[in-house]
């Protein structure tokens, strides 16, 4: 559970975030960022050169993934930047001006990341998440293929895969527009990812039940406002959840609420199942 200490090691963590926001963001846009209420002691999970569509999880995937889904997906990049940002910035406007007008493209999304949630810090070097709608995972992938190689060669030097994969909403029923995921203004977008194939006797049952009873839970919080829970498309044992804050104080105030923390519902899941990685960010491409 988190301690008097740590939630005030976390307020002062966001009044530092909010702070370097009020200073400037990815194209002079301001944002707003919070402590994750999923944060967990320092994880990493494995990087990739490029994305690919291919299975990178173990032999039998975890079962949550879909069986042959071939609806409309979301590619998801959590990029370090390895060289200058404004490099960065330059190249990726290029390189998604031209993905964006290939067919099998739908809507794409940048965040720019103020707070780690595995090191309770500001990321340094800086992180940028994307989101990519397509329209299948095929479609996805042909379209990126499709990208003029040029700006492709000058785009991804520019940083370092700290994840991808191609995604599904958990709830095959209800499609996701990603154009509308956390464009009110002020709002903050949690992302934090977990691979199933990770926890040692693992249960998916046991682990959808406590998902579930936390999420519950943390939509009864004022200044909470939509949730997006997500699994790997290509079998790979990722799943994701977005939660969007309608502010800064709204965030910092769930994640240091001591009765939620400290409970057996969120113990269950936050520290029964801790993230590979996370993030709070902000839209700075709606």
């Amino acid at each position: 559970m988190r301690t008097p200490s740590r939630i005030i090691r976390l307020s002062i963590v966001l009044t530092l975030a909010l702070l370097a926001t009020a200073c400037g963001g990815d194209d002079g846009d301001d944002g707003e960022a919070a402590p994750s209420t999923e944060a967990t002691p320092e994880t990493t999970v494995d990087s990739t050169d490029e994305p690919a569509d291919d299975n990178t999880g173990a032999d039998e995937p975890a079962a949550d993934q879909p069986a042959g889904y071939t609806g409309e997906v979301a590619a998801l990049v959590v990029r370090r930047i390895t060289g200058e940002l404004d490099d960065f910035i330059a190249t990726r406007d290029a390189y998604v001006e031209d993905l964006e007008a290939q067919a099998g493209i739908v809507a794409d999304r940048e965040f720019q990341s103020f707070l780690s949630f595995t090191t309770f810090d500001q990321p340094d070097p800086a992180v940028y998440i994307g989101l990519t709608e397509g329209r299948s995972t095929a479609e996805f992938s042909a379209s990126a293929d499709a990208v003029e190689p040029a700006r492709t060669e000058a785009y991804f030097p520019t940083f370092e895969i700290e994840v991808f994969d191609l995604l599904a909403p958990l709830d095959q029923t209800t499609p996701v527009d990603i154009s509308e995921i956390a464009v009110g203004d002020g709002q903050v977008l949690e992302v934090a990812w977990r691979d199933l194939n990770a926890y040692d006797d693992f249960d998916q049952a046991a682990y959808e039940a406590a998902r579930d009873a936390y999420l519950e839970e943390l939509s009864a919080f004022d200044g909470w406002v939509a949730e997006y829970q997500w699994v790997s498309s290509v079998g790979s044992g990722i799943v994701v959840g977005m939660t969007v804050y309608e502010s800064a104080d709204a965030f910092q105030a769930i994640a240091t609420d001591v009765d939620f923390t400290a409970s057996d519902v969120y113990q269950g899941f936050v520290g029964g199942y801790p993230i590979q990685g996370g993030y709070a960010s902000v839209s700075v491409k709606p």
